[in-house]
């Protein structure tokens, strides 16, 4: 993210230089104070991490016209621009919407609309896909990947779910420690990885994975369709046998006891005259058990939560949490060594000034082993090294683990994580 940001002159250079178009520093030098950053910026175009902070305007429309508008360009030339947009990204079914109606993958389509209306040279997305479910994230790439080959447009993605991208690049560069390890085809780096026993082969698409798993002198296949083809290739004339796989089946009532969770015919909606969010939900999460919830975005996972939680409260039905109504708890005898939740956006659940001083505000004053406890779960969550950081200098990731962290100080039996992979 830092590099990425170096592009478009989101943060300056402390040393080195930077060329773009190949205009170097007589153009461009972003060191000097006159340097025209508008002209550079609607040259290299760049699309965020979270989508709600980019978007600045009320209505979809507004958001399209505004970098144009910045721009100073005359009224017939943004109309013109926007309504070509609002065509190629099929946006003309919600054009006059008010912004916060739409879903996060409409957001995120809506600022890469917003960008390209200014027709950049090179298009810079900074994991444009992590807050996307993964249908609404392959469609939104599918898009990235058109506008590279039909607009000629230079993308420049940073991107951790490599199933639907890592095939696509012409290039693919690897950083480790603020360093570039690789740089080159597909195919080689997936080879320099699994050669150098670099953990990051892990996130290399499965054809990959499978590939460097069985001894073959054939071509690594990327996609799934040249997995099939590789597969049909290595076992051209020989025997497959199938063995048996005795596959075990997990019943609820092998659980014993009061259910963590249980939810009756539970309805919400957030406004009176809204439509339903949660309609007759009925769930049964047995202690000790790891219960995952998929769907698209806008289905209602983060309310189902939300009201487990009782942040959300359903108009029908119930939730009993150990066997007792949520909303027979108190906040401290609910929220302490009992229930706790890490919520999709992290920054929501930083208020000090540092990582160490937002753990410790988890713990009473008079605890005792209150330094060896932040150690212990700093070192389980892997931010040892980020304690006496500023919660949101940190990465999209980091924040993630801080925020667990964090959330664990509470000591939870019963952990509701909502996204908490993303980043």
């Amino acid at each position: 993210s830092t590099f990425v940001q170096h592009l478009n002159a989101l943060i300056r250079l402390t040393g080195g230089e930077l060329r773009i178009g190949g205009v170097g520093s007589a153009g461009y030098d972003l060191a000097d104070k006159k340097c025209n950053f508008l002209e550079l910026r609607s040259k290299v175009g760049m699309v965020f991490q979270n989508p709600d902070n980019q978007i600045v305007t009320d209505k979809v429309w507004h958001e399209l016209a505004f970098g144009l508008e910045s721009l100073g360009m005359e009224q017939k030339t943004i109309r013109l621009r926007v309504a070509e947009m609002a065509s190629y990204f099929g946006i003309q079914g919600w054009f006059h919407k008010n912004v916060a109606e739409l879903s996060g993958g409409q957001k995120q389509l809506l600022n890469l609309a917003s960008i390209m209306a200014m027709q950049p040279t090179v298009l810079i997305l900074d994991e444009p896909t992590s807050q996307l479910d993964p249908i609404a994230a392959a469609d939104f790439l599918n898009t990235v990947r058109k506008i590279n080959l039909e607009l000629g447009t230079t993308v420049i993605i940073t991107e951790h779910r490599l199933e639907d991208i890592f095939h696509a690049a012409d290039r693919v560069v690897v950083m480790d420690g603020g360093r570039i390890i690789a740089c080159d085809e597909p195919r080689r780096v997936g080879d320099f990885l699994k050669k150098d026993g670099n953990e990051m082969f892990a996130a290399m698409p499965s054809p990959v994975q499978i590939y460097y798993g069985v001894e073959n002198e054939l071509q690594c296949p990327l996609t799934v369709r040249e997995g099939r083809n590789w597969l049909s290739e290595l076992f051209a004339g020989r025997q497959i046998s199938k063995p048996a796989i005795k596959r075990e089946q997990v019943r609820e009532e092998d659980f014993i006891g009061t259910p963590a969770i249980l939810m009756k015919e539970v309805w919400l909606r957030y406004e009176k005259d809204a439509p339903d969010v949660l309609k007759g939900v009925d769930l049964t999460v047995p202690q000790g058990t790891i219960f995952a919830m998929v769907g698209g975005n806008g289905t209602g996972k983060s309310t189902m939560l939300k009201s487990i939680c009782h942040i959300c409260r359903p108009y029908r039905g119930q939730i009993l949490i150990d066997g007792k109504r949520v909303e027979k708890y108190r906040a401290d005898e609910l929220f302490r060594r009992n229930l706790a939740m890490l919520p999709q956006d992290p920054q929501s659940l930083f208020v000090k000034k540092t990582v160490r001083e937002d753990l410790a505000e988890m713990l009473p004053a008079d605890c005792a082993d209150k330094e060896e406890r932040i150690a212990r779960v700093a070192q389980i969550c892997q931010i040892d090294e980020l304690l006496d950081s500023h919660p949101y200098d940190l990465s999209g990731g980091e924040q993630q683990r801080a925020a667990l962290a964090k959330v664990l100080l509470t000591e939870p039996r019963i952990l509701l994580l909502d996204e908490p992979t993303k980043g």
